[in-house]
């Protein structure tokens, strides 16, 4: 009995710590085994993995053999040595971090970016646990520290990016979470020694840092100027006193801080731009080298801002950051239920809901400082952190532009959950505050779980995440095939940007520019074109192909023969061509003018529940669009189509037309329609069917119209081209008029007029059918027809809808 009485004080010690011991292996199991298949990458899936995709090409690329260079891509130049693109933009040290988690598993591009996820999630549960710990010892309480960092980690834009491994993501996020818990330590314990090793520690894998440790040394030395001054006013010799505390101020802690990490963060600088400089033969300014060019760029002191100057304007970006901030307060779950999708609103425009609520959020942490005394200057910093790293970066149009820029506004989150908690303590009493905590803790574990299964099933289409699991072992095989060889690739769909450098990390030259079509022989070329008389070496792949000893120029020439062959699907400036798996643009003769404007290429899909969810809205999914290839005086590009069956394209060439990169001109559009397969025939017969019996028409003119709840069906049979044809005129008067947008107000009715084309219309068997989704707001009456335009009206016909 006396031996167990003298363990129950240690197990009653250890339940203590179980919340803060519990939470990250839970967050860890959650991530794992319901955030989905995550050994692969989602196309399109923006940057979240285009971002990984980088880091994992940096990191592989680095070794001795290449001096250590920051590349994420490396080539053979003319003289037999290596040319490399070089991209030092975040210390040495996030890249070797990477390159052990991912060097064990050699050619299996599944299993390397699988082991990549698992170590973004590990340093994600870390920085949840660091952050947990450093508000339980701020609070008193371990239960606060665990609900505050489970409400702060479900939020929106953390689920989203805990498996994304890249600088200014969880990397970022990590270190950023070591170094307040050191601020914390520090501040309590004086361990002044333990700051520093974790402050060059965070420096070695990012940036961030700076902007969390800037609030803490600002707020830190003038609360010890403030006192020291006053001391020196109340003292009889004011003169004395004031040397000596100018005396104290250089020997603060606070002014060590500062001076470690900037020599610690410079020297790490100074050895990027060596590498850099060393890698280009000394031959480049130092203003040209990468890293500086880019610093320059994100302090807005190079580079053409004329059209992000509305984005950049005070009131839009400061709404912007507040949108974020705000949204970063509530779970992922809750909000994607809400209808808002991981891409970022209008910047000049974002909703205002999430922006009140990041500045009332802000706020309020902020006039909770006056009754947390003691840790004043440490939550103060945490919430300034967010705004103290875009602020002085406005002009790096990632802040503006890229969502995981929100990440530091998590600290913001922390930080008033863990406020609103103790206030909740000290109002209720610890006992009743602990409880609260625990059931806070405890619901927001679950939303926590929920959150990361929902976000498992974000921007997974089925058909696209097979194809991307086969690309991925095909270009697996390839790897293994041509290992230390010299390798072309050609300037399609699959091989521009990061996740190409990263799936052909090694020795490898071209890909992604006007002259792929490069009249030399490498010892092996990557295509996504597939030609059976050449000298195949991948026969049974289905998307990437290998040919051997080959010229791309003679890849290219062949794949132009094949289409002229053929009849164009549409002509505009350049044939258009849609076939399974592609679509191709092709002109010749081509100028260079020709191919300078941007291209354009829109997919709409017989089923929208194809998209990803936040491409739902638009009903059509924005196509990658890589570089034209010029050869024999023509050109040639071609784009990967969704593995869904496609209802129609719009392709085309558009230039900005003003100040603003959302003022664009059309230089010419096409629009295509592919045969429709057996799938989508089958598709449109079962919605054809499931129309004509939910009901008699609504009324019956031109064709027939069905209305059924907030859509509204046109049917006809028999029916063809030209019983299509023209315009359709759609007015939906509404029951209140202030339902409307302003600028309609005055008209009194919501125009939605289209034409009978995908995705609205289909022309199929004989038979025409289109379907126009309603306004959500009570409707009175609905008006609409067909016309021609600059001819005459073909048909009208009213509904009457409300009473």
């Amino acid at each position: 009995m006396s031996s167990f009485a003298s363990i129950r004080p240690r197990i009653s010690e250890w339940r203590g710590w179980l919340p803060l011991v519990a939470l990250p292996p839970f967050m860890f199991i959650a991530l794992l085994a319901l955030g989905g298949d995550r050994a692969y990458f989602y196309r399109d899936g923006g940057t979240h993995d285009h971002a990984m995709a980088r880091t994992l090409a940096v990191a592989e690329n680095l070794s001795p053999k290449h001096d250590f260079r920051l590349a994420s891509r490396v080539r053979l130049n003319e003289e037999g040595g290596f040319a490399y693109s070089l991209y030092g933009r975040f210390p040495i040290g996030s890249y070797v971090l990477v390159k052990p988690a991912i060097l064990p598993f050699g050619d299996d591009l599944a299993a390397k970016t699988l082991a990549a996820r698992v170590l973004a999630m590990l340093m994600f549960c870390g920085a949840a646990a660091l952050a947990s710990l450093a508000i339980a010892r701020i609070a008193g309480s371990r239960w606060v520290g665990f609900a505050a960092a489970a409400l702060a980690f479900s939020g929106f834009y953390a689920v989203y990016y805990a498996d994304g491994l890249f600088g200014e993501g969880v990397m970022d996020l990590f270190g950023a979470a070591l170094v307040f818990h050191g601020m914390v330590v520090f501040a309590q314990e004086g361990s002044f020694r333990q700051l520093l090793v974790k402050t060059c520690a965070a420096l070695l894998i990012g940036w961030h840092v700076y902007a969390l440790l800037l609030p803490f040394i600002a707020l830190g030395f003038g609360g010890e100027a403030i006192a020291l001054l006053r001391s020196a006013l109340a003292s009889d010799e004011r003169a004395r006193a004031a040397r000596a505390a100018i005396s104290s101020l250089a020997r603060s802690r606070y002014v060590a801080l500062a001076a470690v990490a900037i020599l610690f963060g410079a020297a790490l600088l100074g050895f990027n731009l060596a590498n850099e400089y060393a890698a280009y033969g000394g031959e480049r300014a130092l203003s040209d080298l990468p890293t500086v060019s880019s610093a320059l760029r994100r302090f807005g002191q190079t580079g053409d801002y004329e059209q992000f100057a509305e984005r950049l304007a005070w009131d839009n970006f400061l709404r912007l950051q507040f949108y974020r901030a705000g949204v970063e307060f509530v779970p992922y779950a809750i909000v994607r239920a809400g209808g808002y999708g991981v891409s970022l609103p209008d910047p000049l425009d974002p909703p205002l809901a999430p922006a009140v609520l990041g500045a009332a959020a802000t706020v309020a942490a902020l006039a909770a400082l006056a009754f947390a005394r003691r840790s004043r200057v440490l939550t103060a910093s945490a919430i300034l952190f967010g705004f103290c790293w875009a602020i002085p970066m406005r002009y790096n149009t990632f802040v503006v532009g890229h969502s995981y820029e929100s990440l530091p506004y998590i600290f913001l989150a922390l930080s008033i959950f863990a406020l609103a908690l103790m206030g909740a303590r000290r109002l209720l009493g610890e006992r009743v505050g602990e409880r609260i905590a625990l059931g806070i803790g405890a619901a927001a574990a679950l939303v926590f779980a929920a959150s990361v299964f929902y976000a498992g099933q974000f921007d997974r289409a089925g058909g696209e995440a097979e194809r991307e699991k086969t690309e991925m072992s095909e270009f697996s095989a390839i790897r293994g095939m041509t290992r230390g060889s010299e390798v072309e690739t050609l300037p399609q769909y699959m091989f521009g940007g990061s996740q190409t450098d990263y799936y052909l990390a090694g020795v490898y030259r071209g890909g992604n520019r006007a002259d792929a079509c490069d009249p030399g022989v490498a010892d092996f070329v990557v295509s996504s074109y597939r030609h059976e008389s050449l000298s195949l070496l991948t026969p049974d792949n289905r998307f990437v192909f290998l040919y051997e000893s080959a010229s791309p120029l003679e890849l290219c020439r062949a794949e132009r023969r094949r289409l002229e062959a053929s009849e164009p699907t549409a002509r505009g400036k350049f044939d258009v061509y849609l076939e399974d798996g592609a679509l191709s643009y092709l002109k010749a003769p081509c100028e260079p003018s020709d191919y300078e404007a941007a291209f354009f290429a829109f997919a709409y899909p017989v089923d929208a529940n194809d998209l990803r969810e936040v491409e739902r809205r638009n009903g059509y999914v924005k196509l990658r669009v890589d570089q034209m290839a010029a050869f024999d005086s023509a050109c040639l590009l071609s784009l990967y189509l969704p593995a869904y069956p496609i209802a129609a394209i719009r392709a085309g060439q558009w230039i900005h037309s003003g100040e603003s990169q959302w003022d664009m001109s059309i230089l010419w559009e096409v629009s295509a329609n592919p045969p429709l397969g057996a799938e989508a025939r089958a598709f449109y017969e079962d919605a054809w069917q499931a129309i004509i019996e939910s009901g008699a028409p609504a009324a019956r003119s031109g064709f027939d119209l069905y209305l059924d709840g907030d859509a509204l069906s046109y049917l006809k049979e028999p029916c063809g081209e030209s019983d299509a044809r023209g315009r359709f005129f759609l007015s939906v008067h509404p029951a209140n008029v202030e339902d409307l947008p302003e600028d309609r107000r005055e008209l009194g009715h919501e125009s939605l007029n289209f034409t009978f084309a995908p995705p609205h219309g289909v022309i199929f068997d004989g038979k025409c059918m289109a379907t126009r989704m309603l306004p959500d707001y009570e409707i009175a009456r609905i008006e609409t027809g067909q016309w021609v335009p600059g001819g005459d009206e073909l048909w009208k016909a009213g509904i009457a809808v409300g009473d």
